[in-house]
């Protein structure tokens, strides 16, 4: 299994944009690879989480996870790391 692990904080607007270009680009993998695509929410205040689930809901590669605040960068990245 492959895991592609993105941390978002009040990434509402360009999310959408980012899972267009990155979801054909690693679409070669899937040859090779059981392949997701694993969104960590760090606490965003705005729309982030619910473009993420419409993520989830339209490309079954897609899995998130949703911290309760902003734990920064690195902790976003730890948890989207974490079995």
């Amino acid at each position: 299994r492959l895991s592609i692990v993105c941390p978002a904080y009040q990434e509402e607007e360009v999310l959408p944009r980012f899972h267009a270009v990155l979801a054909p680009a690693v679409a070669p993998l899937e040859a090779d690879y059981e392949l997701e695509i694993l969104y960590v929410d760090d606490g965003s205040r705005d729309g982030t989480l619910g473009v993420i689930r419409g993520l989830a809901a339209a490309d079954p590669r897609v899995r998130y996870v949703s911290l309760s605040r902003n734990f920064g960068h690195q902790a976003a990245l730890t948890a989207g790391l974490d079995p």
